[in-house]
């Protein structure tokens, strides 16, 4: 069987970092090129000291693609995938963008939202969603993979089935509390991520005005196909990484735990990814895989839901392979950590 040959293009950071790790591990995929891009021309192993490679990193073309890859992963800033993406559009190549540049449907949107041009608002059109569990049929036939951001994922698996079963109150708002590891913050070196200035302390950032928020709002826009108000506060937590959301939310009536238990189950027992939990999830349950761990509590028409997953795998680097595997055919979670490490 030959190997399906992948590139990475913004390896060097976190995510990127864990991209390689689970491509590394993948039966059925060969990576062919590593770019660090500001670390380029460095070994692997000295980048990621896990990562027992002694091939240096590459810097990608800024003006012809790679010839000799089917799947390129981005994880770049944004306004940096999108012009990658251009030098691929007449070839017959996947790009799967971990980054933040086809995650809305308009350019106008993304440039409100980002404060610049979109590199390449022609390729929009070819781009989807890859939210997996809500997607896949779309995901199959597109050029373009969206993944979403971590926050984003953490609350639209909890959030969408109560969406799509129009259970919501009409008009009401949505309250999102999100909780990261300071691995979402990127390996960048700034004072706010510094260790002392983390350990031992929890502080809000950005409230009402993180750029998820209007992601969020943006996909449950696209897969349900109306507009939500959510108010978003995310939280940095003094771990690597992990990810808890907790969802604040109201129903048009008084709904019975039991109830909409069972509407969680329509939509996730069947889902491989998914750990539906009774008890309060923790990041402990999922650390190192591709899992989202879901639980809930009712009072009246008073909805509270948590989810937790890796900010690095099902939130980043799990969910750009889950994506490829759809892509290709293949057992969806081939290749990607079910099981996690504890403590």
């Amino acid at each position: 069987m030959s190997l399906l040959k992948v590139g990475i293009a913004g390896a060097s950071g976190y995510g990127g970092g864990e991209l390689l790790r689970l491509l590394l591990f993948h039966p059925k995929v060969q990576v062919v090129h590593v770019a660090g891009e500001n670390r380029a021309g460095e070994l692997v192993e000295s980048v990621f000291p896990h990562l027992p490679l002694s091939s240096r990193m590459e810097k990608h073309p800024i003006d012809e693609p790679w010839n000799d890859i089917k799947i390129l992963f981005t994880a770049l800033p944004a306004g940096e995938s999108g012009k990658l993406a251009r030098l691929y559009r007449d070839r017959d190549v996947h790009i799967i963008d971990l980054g933040p540049d086809f995650r809305f449907r308009s350019h106008q949107r993304f440039s409100e939202v980002y404060k610049m041009p979109h590199p390449y608002p022609e390729g929009l059109s070819e781009a989807t969603y890859s939210l997996v569990e809500w997607n896949r049929k779309a995901i199959k036939n597109s050029r373009i993979l969206a993944c979403p951001g971590c926050y984003p994922t953490g609350t639209l698996m909890g959030l969408l089935p109560f969406v799509q079963e129009g259970l919501l109150k009409k008009g009401s708002q949505i309250f999102i509390d999100g909780k990261s590891g300071v691995s979402g913050a990127g390996r960048g070196l700034t004072l706010d991520t510094h260790f002392p200035e983390i350990a031992e302390s929890m502080k809000s950032y950005k409230p009402f005005s993180h750029r998820h928020g209007p992601e969020m709002e943006e996909a449950i826009e696209c897969l349900a196909g109306f507009r939500v108000n959510i108010l978003f506060v995310p939280h940095l937590i003094p771990v690597n990484r992990g990810l808890l959301s907790s969802l604040y939310f109201t129903l048009e009536k008084d709904w019975k735990e039991e109830d909409v238990w069972n509407v969680m189950k329509k939509y996730y027992q069947d889902e491989t990814g998914v750990y539906l939990t009774e008890k309060p999830p923790s990041t402990a349950m999922v650390r190192g895989t591709n899992r989202t761990a879901i639980s809930l509590r009712m009072e009246g028409s008073a909805a509270f839901v948590e989810t937790a997953i890796d900010n690095l795998v099902k939130g980043a680097a799990g969910q750009a392979i889950q994506s490829m595997n759809v892509i290709q055919g293949w057992e969806e979670m081939e290749g990607l950590p079910m099981i996690g490490a504890f403590p």
